[in-house]
């Protein structure tokens, strides 16, 4: 073969061998095989040359090199969608197709598979084989109960306060509540919301609903009012559950509101035994939690998790990273959050301690840090945006982490390398999976610097199969879509949502009859060692500081404000934490152009934070002349993101500038901490950049210059000036002032 028809080589495979086929069908299989693949490839026989489907702006992905006797095949990848592992799976499916195309020349070329028999058995059901987990408990309380029974007296629950509750005393106080809520309605089959601040009350409140045998709702008291109000309709309780701080939050309705600290007396006459097992008639359809994510339709969607599936899954955890007697966690997430499942209940199955972290402290790394080493904190789970600030402020000789879970989002090499630079006697473990199912897939990974970081492989108790868009399992080294399976670790619904349901949990062809897959949206592969990798989404679902995000919903809710025609939401930066950090940006068409400039943008901004959680709402708004859209009809996010450029240049952004030193002070504040550019007093924290991360050092910093705190809250949703009003009120916690150097 001619060296000179070669292109320019990055990876080539070969030689693989090939039955002797005329040039057209040699075409017509490499042709087929870009079809299929999505993917646009350079067939080059002899001195023949075509690129297949016909060339457009873009290069070919990888070129078929056929050796002129038409018996020896080369695969040379040529961009880096296509790897040393892409292009040998390629290799291998354009024989088998070949081959097939040979022995049946009568059917049509999408007839034939792009795997052989034996390699499609070996990549559904051998690469990871699944097992159906041995669940023993028929409620998530039985596991505590048994250790509490074990050690009465060890320390169950360290609280920010300083107090102590062993595991005797969290067992008791939890059935006593549960009792009561027996006694007035609640049981199988029923919702029990909570909706408290973090703290030991709200550790006893799911405790008591589980052994209730209720599902428990989480509400997170910082949602907007009709975020609340939506759920709690949508979920319809029998009892709220609620402390001082968050009661004015939750609205009347056809639910019993109960304060766990004012009203505490009505239950404390009640048995301090463990209540009976109450589980449905069916222990398998028994819900453990509904648990509230974005969802595209602007409202937002909850998913109905079982209790034998958290069971499945914590065991799972337990026999890779496992707890012993001595060891303490950190409970830091919303229970709004699947993490937190990990948090409450696994440590508390083993005998470690878990320290309840004061409520807000979690966005504070240098607080999280101090509070891993003060308790000898010895398994943490964060998200990679969490984990960098973390890693910058935690003292290794101090911390005695073993394991340091992590995922959200992806992980990346530059988090990976981080880590074990910053705790090198730690394990860093990426954790994959969507709501819907848990945690499916983990991986401890090697500290090797510039090696790829994997998700790793798939828990026994799941099946992945990464599918193409027939539902036919592809090539090893070929992405697709990801789609977990399994009888036990799936979430049985969306709540009371059966046609969203239908669409994203579909039958699974390769499991027993009756069971189910889900559809996960993400952009995954396997290498043929079976570990998975994931590539991206294939839909518009992203993920803000680790928490997922619909941008349907956000522009659902901004379309319905009276002030804008259209709308588009579109993300800017990596949702990593490689590069600029991930914000939303909304595009909207005013529908009184001439009259919409920056304030009446911040009053829109306003409106719709009161429907949306603080992570879904956008950090800027820009007035738009138009949506524009590809020539497909979709929405065109490269120009609105040019738009979006100019815009933060300041091109057509007004600066109104401080009206008092108040107001200056923290112009100047916010200017340095967050190094934005120009700020105007109708600047909000999050529109120049800023998140909950960051909210501390800006705080801080109003502490030391100021000697004021500010609302966190207002700090997050509110301008400049209104944070300055907010202080001027006093509103704002006095602060003493720093201590000064020595010397």
């Amino acid at each position: 073969m001619s060296s000179s028809l070669r292109p320019a080589p990055s990876e080539c495979v070969g030689p693989v061998a090939v039955p002797a086929c005329p040039p057209d069908v040699l075409a017509a299989c490499a042709e087929e095989l870009a079809r299929r693949l999505a993917r646009r490839v350079r067939l080059i026989h002899g001195e023949h040359e075509r690129v297949l489907p016909p060339p457009d702006a873009g290069p070919a992905d990888a070129a078929l090199l056929v050796s002129e006797d038409g018996r020896r095949l080369y695969v040379e990848s040529m961009t880096d969608s296509a790897d040393s592992p892409t292009a040998l799976a390629w290799a291998r499916a354009f024989q088998h197709l070949l081959a097939c195309a040979m022995a049946a020349p009568e059917l049509p070329m999408s007839a034939h598979p792009l795997l052989s028999e034996q390699e499609r058995r070996r990549i559904l059901y051998e690469l990871n084989p699944h097992r159906v987990p041995q669940v023993l408990h028929r409620t998530m309380a039985e596991p505590f109960q048994e250790q509490a029974t074990r050690t009465p007296e060890a320390v169950a629950l360290v609280a920010a306060s300083g107090e102590h509750v062993s595991y005797r005393e969290l067992n008791e106080r939890a059935n006593r509540l549960a009792h009561f809520l027996r006694s007035t309605g609640a049981g199988p089959g029923s919702r029990v919301a909570i909706c408290a601040e973090r703290g030991v009350p709200q550790v006893v409140a799911i405790y008591a609903a589980v052994k209730a045998g209720c599902a428990y709702v989480p509400l997170d008291a910082d949602l907007p009012d009709a975020r609340l109000g939506y759920m709690l309709a949508d979920c319809a309780p029998t009892h709220v559950l609620t402390d001082p701080a968050s009661r004015s939050r939750v609205p009347e309705g056809g639910w019993r509101v109960i304060d766990l600290e004012a009203d505490a007396a009505q239950w404390q006459e009640q048995p301090a035994s463990d209540p009976p097992v109450a589980v449905s008639a069916n222990p398998g359809t028994a819900i453990l939690n509904i648990l509230y994510t974005s969802g595209s339709t602007g409202r937002p969607k909850g998913v109905a998790y079982p209790t034998d599936g958290a069971l499945a899954h914590l065991d799972w955890m337990q026999s890779q990273y496992p707890y012993e007697p001595g060891d303490a966690a950190v409970f830091k997430t919303s229970p709004g959050f699947d993490v937190s499942i990990w948090e409450l209940f696994w440590p508390l199955y083993h005998g470690a301690r878990l320290i309840v972290c004061e409520p807000g402290a979690h966005r504070d790394a240098r607080r999280l840090a101090r509070l891993v080493e003060e308790h000898g904190v010895t398994t943490v789970f964060l998200a990679p945006t969490v984990m960098t600030p973390f890693l910058e402020q935690v003292d290794a000789s101090a911390a005695r982490l073993r394991w340091a879970l992590c995922g959200g989002e992806p992980v990346t090499a530059r988090v990976r390398d981080t880590f074990y630079r910053a705790l090198p006697d730690a394990v860093l473990v990426n954790c994959y999976g969507p709501t819907e199912a848990g945690t499916v897939t983990d991986m401890a990974l090697d500290p090797d610097p510039g090696v790829p970081v994997p998700l790793g492989r798939p828990a026994a108790h799941f099946r992945l199969s990464v599918l193409g868009e027939d539902l036919e399992p592809l090539p090893v080294g070929v992405a697709g879509e990801a789609y977990i399976s399994g009888p036990i670790g799936l979430a049985q619904s969306y709540w009371r949502a059966p046609a969203r349901t239908a669409e994203r949990f579909v039958a699974d062809p390769y499991g027993p009859p009756g069971t189910r897959m889900y559809r996960t949206g993400d952009l995954c592969r396997y290498r043929d060692d079976g570990v998975l990798e994931h590539l991206g989404r294939i839909d518009r679902q992203v993920k803000i500081r680790g928490l997922r995000v619909e941008p349907g919903e956000v522009e659902s809710v901004l379309a319905a404000d009276p002030a804008v025609v259209d709308c588009a939401v579109a993300v800017h930066g990596t949702q990593g934490t490689h590069g600029t950090p991930a914000r939303l940006i909304a595009f909207v068409v005013p529908a009184e152009p001439g009259t919409f400039g920056e304030a009446e943008a911040a009053e829109v901004l306003r409106r719709a934070a009161a429907l949306l959680a603080e992570h879904m709402r956008p950090e800027r708004l820009v007035a738009v002349p138009r949506i524009p859209a590809t020539v497909n009809g979709k929405v065109d996010t490269a120009a609105l993101l040019a738009v979006w450029e100019g815009f933060a240049d300041g091109e057509e952004r007004a600066i109104v500038p401080p009206a008092d030193e108040l107001e200056a002070r923290l112009v100047g504040i916010y200017s340095r901490v967050l190094q934005s550019g120009p700020v105007s007093v109708l600047d909000t924290f999050a529109g120049l950049g800023g998140h909950s991360l960051l909210a501390f050092t800006v705080i801080d910093a109003c502490v030391a210059e100021l000697r004021v705190k500010p609302e966190v809250l207002k700090l997050l949703t509110g301008s400049v000036r209104e944070v300055a009003q907010s202080i001027r009120e006093g509103h704002a916690e006095p602060a003493e002032p720093a201590a000064p150097n020595p010397g």
